[in-house]
């Protein structure tokens, strides 16, 4: 039944192509063509390097995967081969690759659930596979696995948000946080639309009818955006400790940050990707509260009558897990709004007589807190 109910919303041949967008950069564009028993697309892609790719994937008739094709070309020309080539066979329970290793190639063998999907980030032919897979399956909630290495899975689910709209997350293994995707499929089995507002990845997905992949190819070769937020760590001694923050800077690119990208009365990592990592080598109080030496990770909570520092008691999580029963102290900020914006998030800490102040800047907005040795 699910296989007849594939089958039905798939024509001959299908294609269609995509813009990618981060605010006002564009990351990448794909174009692909379906059919009953593969699909195979192209996409050229700027970060972190300059990359034009090529797969193809083999179905099976319920619309899952049985082999990958995978070509790269290094259209950037940096450091590594011109080209290389990767292959998955996926065959019950098992999936057998092929990767380049040097001047040859290297084959490891994975377990993994049968109807595991080859997955990742910005290829949107692939994910709309995977979305147009599970509702076939006629439920509101359907769990997927996706090989997302050589040697890892990741487990998600896609759910009925209403209507023809979808939501993709990821919730377990090397990509859990990632998400949620909310996309459109038409009754086509079409990917109209997704965006990753409030995301890790806050993308804005377009389908459109062609993309100038040549041209796309040529221009983009040069102009790689690199890292999306780059990592970076702000240092000072309060008071004798040693005190750090160790944080992702995503950029504005054009957005409107606070109520937008960023929601307010919502908790925000006040970064970009892992969460944000906060250590003090001694006792200090922070906006009033008494903060134990040790490492710990640092919130916020936007609002539009004031903020919140939020400083938490788990480390090492992705940025989308967020606990509260773990916090440890939430204390009042000071919100100024600066007549420039800042592009790139910066967290950084200024002299105070008393010690120094902790300070979050991004947009217009500037947030900080007095930090002190107890």
């Amino acid at each position: 039944m699910v296989a007849l109910l594939l089958a039905m919303t798939m024509v001959v041949q299908d294609s269609g192509a995509f813009v990618v967008r981060l605010g006002n950069d564009t990351l990448s564009l794909e174009q692909y063509t379906r059919t009953a028993t593969q699909l195979r697309g192209e996409y050229v892609i700027r970060t972190p390097r300059s990359l034009h790719r090529v797969y193809t994937l083999d179905l099976n008739p319920d619309g899952t995967v049985r082999r990958l094709q995978l070509v790269t070309h290094n259209i950037g020309g940096g450091t590594g081969p011109m080209e290389t080539k990767n292959s998955a066979d996926f065959s019950g329970d098992t999936v057998i690759m092929v990767s380049p290793r040097g001047d040859s190639s290297v084959t490891t063998k994975l377990a993994v659930p049968r109807g595991t999907f080859p997955f990742q980030l910005h290829v949107y032919g692939v994910l709309e596979q995977i979305a147009r897979w599970a509702r076939a399956q006629g439920k509101d909630s359907v769990r997927f696995t996706a090989l997302t290495s050589a040697t890892a899975t990741s487990g998600g689910y896609v759910r009925k948000l209403g209507g023809e709209t979808l939501m993709l997350m990821f919730d377990e293994g090397q990509y859990a946080g990632v998400g949620p995707f909310t996309l459109r499929l038409d009754r086509q089995g079409h990917l109209t639309w997704l965006s990753g507002k409030g995301s890790t990845l806050q993308v804005d997905v377009e389908r459109v009818a062609s993309v100038p992949m040549g041209q796309a190819t040529r221009s983009f070769a040069n102009r790689p955006l690199g890292q999306l937020s780059v990592r970076d760590t702000a240092r000072a001694s309060v008071g004798g400790a040693d005190v750090w923050v160790d944080y992702g800077r995503p950029l504005k690119r054009g957005r409107e940050i606070f109520g937008n990208v960023v929601p307010l009365n919502a908790v925000w990592r006040t970064g970009a990707n892992a969460a944000t990592q906060f250590n003090t080598s001694a006792d200090l109080v922070i906006g009033g509260a008494t903060v134990p030496a040790g490492k710990y990770t640092l919130w916020t909570l936007p609002t539009q009558t004031g903020w919140k520092l939020i400083i938490n008691k788990q480390t090492g999580q992705w940025g989308t897990e967020y606990h509260a029963e773990q916090d440890l102290v939430r204390v009042d900020t000071k919100v100024e709004t600066l007549a420039a914006p800042v592009e790139q998030l910066v967290i950084g800490f200024e002299p105070s007589p008393t010690g120094a102040t902790l300070t979050v800047s991004w947009d217009k907005t500037k947030v900080s807190v007095p930090v002190a040795k107890q």
